[in-house]
């Protein structure tokens, strides 16, 4: 849980105290939280607990970041020279963009706050802001300040793998002021919430237009998420590339290299298709585009706009330009690869041997093996859309754990895999293994992996007649949790 900081607590900046309205709107977050082990989903990790920062907005409504709350099990907030801790729960959780809204029940809390209201823009760069928040080392709340430094397009750590506009500060971060308030003037213009941890003073901040999207999206009483185009893009400042695709030279544009199947723009645009304008910005042959009085990736453009949206793109495809209007509405997508939180991980046991859907979660807590097999892992989960390898598949199963015991002697060298087929019938989802266990005819159970020339071969009715006392041996209270399985 980082935070902002650059010196000790302070009561003043400038000389100019501090409003207390201002701070009494900032509240400090006790979460406890207990993070499911992905290597053996039956259990979790013992609890643990953190703290961090939030504020109060319009509508009697807390907001914080998603990592400050995310797999909690209880949540008390308490403000400013105050005793008492309410107890508090998560309305809206945004895991993409690492927010969260907490709501407080007991009216008695909201007595002599005053909500925080959101900036009309960004500060400009060299602009000081103040930050409020309750960093670790003490109780009470801090109050301190940075500089604006930067404002670039940049990965969320919490999820993993979403990238969105983030506000730069020339500050130190330490742990405990996630989700503080960033000020310019008495307005927010962003939210407290990661450093580098190999750099000294730099903090970044959740920006103004990434907390109105948010706001927006939860609107209508459901978070909904960023859309995604999907696209990946070549620069087309080669001549020859632009030659290769007839591009004229009065255009600008980037060569689309792939189209996620599971994103907006699939169905719309096209590999070889060149990206000429978005949203009636000319796009650069760098990708970027003219926004707001600076040059920043194309892709800001669907920042601003929410699931369901529609957003036109100008594409140069077989030596014509054509005008599509793409619906911002992005599928369930089960090759996505980002943290999970708030989730019960799902698996099934059967003949000892325990099989899950691939996770990043589950890859962070392997990754370190130099297995083959977690090697595949790793490259069934970033290139296996490129490589058309998910199409026979709506999740990729794995071989996670064998529980020892005689029915599965010599299964080690599977660990890991990606299964195909159980007794000829195609695995495409977790699912597919119970109803596959029960169709063979031979007296074994035959199992068939990615990449491996030799099947696991097990027998059925010692699979069968050992099954309780596997699971009781190991103390695992349920052979399986298939969860919500999306659509």
């Amino acid at each position: 849980m980082a935070l902002l900081v650059l010196s000790p607590s302070l009561a003043t900046i400038k000389g100019a105290t501090i409003d207390k309205r201002l701070r009494s709107a900032v509240v400090k977050i006790y979460a406890t939280y207990q993070r499911p082990d992905y290597t053996m989903p039956w259990q979790t990790h013992p609890p643990a607990s953190g703290t961090g920062t939030g504020f109060m907005i319009a509508n009697k409504r807390i907001l914080t970041n998603a990592h400050v709350v995310s797999d909690a099990r209880f949540i008390e907030v308490q403000k400013e020279d105050a005793p008492q801790r309410y107890r508090a729960r998560v309305k809206f959780v945004a895991h993409d963009c690492d927010l969260a809204i907490l709501e407080v029940t007991n009216t008695a809390f909201y007595e002599g706050t005053h909500p925080l209201a959101m900036a009309k823009k960004l500060p400009d760069l060299n602009d000081e802001v103040t930050v409020l928040g309750y960093p670790m080392g003490g109780d009470r709340q801090s109050v301190t300040r940075g500089v604006v430094s930067r404002i670039d397009f940049s990965r969320y750590a919490h999820s993993g793998i979403d990238h969105h506009l983030v506000l730069q500060v020339d500050a130190a971060i330490n742990p405990g002021n996630s989700g503080g308030p960033v000020l310019f003037g008495k307005r927010v213009v962003g939210l407290a919430f990661q450093g580098l941890a190999w750099a000294e003073n730099i903090g970044y901040a959740i920006p103004l237009p990434v907390l109105n999207h948010f706001l927006d999206d939860i609107a209508d009483g459901e978070y909904h998420g960023y859309p995604e185009l999907g696209i990946s893009f070549l620069s087309a400042r080669n001549p020859a590339l632009r030659k290769h695709l007839n591009i004229p030279v009065s255009k600008g544009g980037v060569a689309v290299t792939m189209v996620d199947p599971y994103g907006a723009a699939a169905g719309f645009v096209k590999n070889g298709d060149v990206v000429l304008t978005v949203d009636g910005h000319t796009v650069g042959n760098d990708g970027t585009i003219a926004f707001n009085g600076t040059r920043v990736l194309f892709a800001e453009l669907t920042e601003r706009r929410q699931w369901g949206e529609t957003i036109n793109m100008e594409v140069w495809h077989n030596n014509e330009r054509l005008s599509v209007d793409v619906p911002l509405i992005n599928h369930h997508d089960p090759f996505l690869f980002r943290n999970t939180y708030d989730k019960r991980p799902r698996y099934l046991v059967r003949g000892g041997l325990v099989f899950a859907p691939l996770t990043h979660r589950y890859l962070q807590q392997v990754e370190g093996s130099s297995s083959s097999n977690v090697r595949q892992l790793i490259y069934f989960a970033t290139h296996a859309k490129i490589d058309g390898f998910h199409k026979d598949f709506d999740e990729f199963v794995v071989l996670i754990r064998r529980l020892p015991h005689p029915v599965n002697a010599y299964s080690g060298g599977f660990m890991n895999g990606v299964l195909t087929h159980l007794n000829g019938k195609r695995i495409r989802r977790l699912e597919d293994v119970r109803t596959a266990w029960q169709s063979s005819d031979n007296g074994f159970i035959n199992l068939e992996f990615a990449g491996m020339k030799e099947n696991l071969i097990l027998r059925k009715n010692l699979s069968d007649t050992s099954h309780k006392a596997i699971l009781d041996a190991y103390g695992i209270p349920a052979d399986a949790y298939l969860g919500e399985v999306q659509p």
